[in-house]
């Protein structure tokens, strides 16, 4: 009975009293909670702050030491290998094709936009920058990791976008099609960095924004070109939000293209300003007290820039000039000197001194042989056949000075030419193993009085253009230069259609060469004669009175004077230049009398001879001019003026001046000039010029520079074109999607009028394939120029694009 009791004493049961005192005290606590709830929040904030702080430094230290680590790998793909890479990089720039108009009306030829290299990541996801040899691709991909690098210490993360590098020199198989991407893709990050893990490197890429950099897509076998470029797609599918920028040569990149690549041809800055860059950073760089860059280094080093020097070959005339003051002209010069610069030893005795030119010999054709293998047989060398090279190289045993085998070892062994590590061989820098397999070439020809058989194969390869360079330097390159003048010529009374092409490959072969080359007179006959024909376009023809100037120097001098009487407007305008070229302060009155002709021609190319001149005289005599001259005239001089350095503080006078016409011709002539002092000029004329004509021209003048930069575009989508809908509509046809669409461009091409014509052939020129060559090529007889023009370059691209594909 009791227990009964107990049990309904204790039973729960439902209180109204409680329950409201309950539900009051709840609604003030939560009253009280929601209106301190920021205090709170900071409260639990600051509370949590060191566990977020000890996450986001965990994240961070391993980002950081990923990174750190790449860069270090990545240091020794540049020349001389730089501690600090952004003090010796000067940014390139790229040009690719703008995007295309929506209405086929629109006037105007197909044009390329101009895009800096901070621009890259700014618009289309998928970029693949061209360029030849020495051209500073992969340098461009080098600096784009120290530009995707994020130094704040507050950043969750060391950048701002996750940089992976890939190379694919030495990929010669694929997996199997149930690997997926991502893992294939990591996994040849992980080939070029050992230290990152790749299941780290997956999960990083799945959870963040990522840079994706692929070097040497041009050593990948034609063969697996097209399956790689469908794995890099599905890969870059996977990771939607990531960046792709591959390197590549400037053809046999088509299967990219189709893969929604956009090309974009690099052009390296090798302007005055940029040259005075990188003399200073690599100054710094060495720890040297840079000489000062001017009279006769500074002229030598722009003749070279103008002669054809690469970036590589300009950097290393810098650093024989920084260490040696030395200052050869001819390439070949340089690239001799420094490499006996690296391969002298040094603290030898007496018995070794005597030995050090000898085995400085053999080393130097030790390496050239090794050069050869790797880079025209495409084998690995390994230590096993470094000593198989030398013991062939080495005098017999008999005669061989017992220290003089340890010597070149030693050379061997220490020079900063070769890569350090690993089983295999290499060199450490692509400049070097070019320069000596061509030097390894012109001894077998010495050698063996032949032919160069295997140049003459190549001739015409974008890939061994600078290997042929380097030869024409070193051996007797008469064959090879008989067989471009042939192609130059022609046996026809007029120049080839691409006469002009081989023409320049032979003048820069012959500012190369040795000045006592036997051929070196037939090629400056030869660019003299194509110089007079009359059916070069007035753009080839000053090409080619340039390259004449820089083959012949002075001795182009009595030729220009000739020309000056020749009954050809064009050529009279042309070879006005030419003095302007080759001659001194003594050709300022002929220049100046000129100016009187009334051919504008005539006036325009004076003008111009006289920016080229480069003498104080000359910028004096057009800055005293310049109020006094007509309109035109005085646009003519502020581009002048805007094109040489020397005379820029010249142009920033002028914009003060009290005639608006001059002013005007200011704003006209820093439209061209992408400097940052020029641009801000421009800015406060557009503002604060008190004359609307001023303020009209500086506001086109900064509309110039914009419409001439932007980002990459994206690949034209046919089905969105709208001058091929309008036309399909026009024809009672629908544009369709996918292949329709494709079939309709075709279509167009080949059937509508001269408009549509050209847009579809520029069309094809951005993503034709070689089954579209046979629409493109009736158009080279049509009636119009502009078409045929159009059907060229498109036909050009196409085959660019598949060079060497089966």
């Amino acid at each position: 009975m009791q227990a009964t009791a107990l049990l309904q004493n204790t039973g729960w049961h439902f209180d109204l009293q409680s329950a409201v005192i309950g539900a009051v005290v709840a609604w003030v606590i939560a009253l009280a909670l929601y209106l301190n709830r920021g205090a709170l929040k900071r409260l639990a904030e600051r509370l949590w702050s060191p566990v977020t702080k000890w996450q986001s430094k965990a994240q961070r230290s391993t980002g950081e030491k990923y990174v750190n680590a790449l860069q270090e790998a990545l240091r020794s793909l540049l020349l001389f290998a730089p501690q600090h890479p952004d003090q010796v990089f000067v940014p390139p720039v790229f040009f690719t094709a703008a995007p295309l108009p929506a209405n086929a009306a629109i006037a105007g030829g197909d044009r390329q936009q101009r895009v800096g290299f901070s621009q890259l990541s700014g618009g289309h996801p998928r970029v693949l920058i061209t360029g030849s040899r020495g051209s500073g691709r992969t340098t461009a991909l080098v600096m784009s990791v120290w530009h995707a690098v994020e130094t704040g210490e507050n950043a969750q993360q060391p950048y701002t976008r996750l940089p992976v590098w890939i190379d694919l020199s030495h990929v010669d198989s694929l997996p199997s099609s149930r690997t997926p991407p991502d893992q294939f893709i990591t996994g040849l990050a992980a080939t070029f960095l050992p230290e990152v893990l790749p299941k780290w490197l997956k999960s990083q890429l799945k959870n963040q924004t990522s840079l994706i950099l692929v070097d040497n897509w041009d050593e990948v076998p034609v063969a697996l070109r097209a399956d790689l470029a469908g794995w890099i797609a599905r890969a870059a599918e996977s990771w939607p939000e990531s960046l792709w920028i591959i390197a590549t040569g400037p053809a046999g990149y088509g299967p990219l293209v189709e893969a929604g690549f956009v090309p974009a041809e690099i052009e390296p800055d090798l302007s005055q300003n940029a040259l005075h860059k990188l003399h200073n950073g690599w100054a710094r760089e060495l720890n040297l007290e840079p000489p000062k860059l001017r009279g006769e280094a500074l002229y030598t080093m722009l003749w070279a820039i103008e002669a054809g020097d690469t970036l590589p070959e300009l950097v290393l005339r810098l650093h024989l000039h920084l260490e040696t003051e030395e200052t050869p002209y001819r390439p070949t010069d340089v690239l001799t000197a420094l490499l006996h610069r690296y391969l002298q030893p040094t603290d030898l005795d007496e018995e070794l001194a005597l030995l050090a030119t000898h085995a400085v010999e053999i080393a130097i054709t030790l390496l050239s042989q090794i050069a050869r293998a790797t880079q025209l047989e495409k084998r690995a060398v390994t230590g096993a056949d470094v000593n198989t090279m030398l013991a062939a190289n080495l005098p017999p045993e008999e005669t061989r000075p017992p220290k003089l085998e340890g010597l070149v070892r030693r050379i061997v062994q220490t020079t900063p030419l070769i890569k350090r590590g690993g089983k295999t061989v290499r060199f450490s820098a692509d400049i070097w193993e070019d320069f000596l397999t061509a030097w390894a070439l012109a001894a077998e020809t010495r050698a063996a009085g032949l032919q160069p058989t295997l140049l003459l194969e190549h001739l015409h390869d974008p890939g061994w253009q600078f290997l042929l360079n380097c030869y024409v330097g070193l051996g007797e390159a008469e064959d090879l230069v008989k067989a471009r003048l042939r192609e130059g010529l022609g046996t026809e009374p007029t120049l080839p259609s691409d006469g002009i092409k081989p023409l320049l490959q032979v003048a820069l072969w012959a500012m190369r060469a040795p000045e006592d080359v036997s051929w070196r007179p037939h090629v400056m006959k030869a660019l003299a004669q194509a110089f007079v024909a009359p059916e070069i376009a007035e753009v080839e023809r000053l090409t080619l009175g340039r390259a004449l100037s820089l083959v012949a120097g002075e001795n182009a001098h009595p030729f220009y004077l000739k020309m000056l009487r020749h009954p050809s407007h064009s050529v009279r305008a042309t070879a006005l230049r030419g003095l302007g070229w080759t001659g001194t302060a003594r050709d300022m009155n002929i220049l100046a009398a000129a100016l009187k002709d009334k051919n504008p021609e005539i006036v325009k190319n004076a003008l111009r001879a006289l920016g080229d001149l480069r003498t104080p005289g000359a910028i004096r005599f057009l800055s005293e001019i310049l109020p006094r001259v007509d309109q035109e005239t005085m646009l003519v001089i502020c581009e002048v003026l805007a094109a040489n350095p020397e005379s820029w503080d010249t142009l920033k006078a002028a914009q003060h001046a009290d005639d608006l016409l001059v002013r005007r011709a200011v704003a006209h002539g820093l439209a061209g000039l992408h400097q940052p002092w020029a641009r801000e000029i421009l800015e406060q004329m557009a503002f604060d010029d008190p004359q609307w004509l001023v303020r009209s021209a500086a506001e086109a003048a900064l509309a110039t520079q914009e419409t001439e930069t932007g980002v990459i575009p994206s690949p034209p989508q046919l089905d969105s074109l709208e001058w091929l809908m309008e036309w399909a509509a026009q024809q009672g046809l629908g544009l369709g999607l996918g292949e329709a669409a494709l079939q309709m461009l075709l279509h167009a091409v080949e059937a509508g009028e001269t408009s549509i014509r050209i847009w579809g052939a520029n069309t094809l020129k951005r993503i034709g394939k070689p089954e579209h060559l046979d629409v493109l090529r009736p158009l080279l007889n049509d009636s119009t120029p502009e078409t045929r023009h159009a059907a060229r370059e498109a036909i050009r691209h196409i085959e660019r694009r598949y060079l060497g594909a089966t």
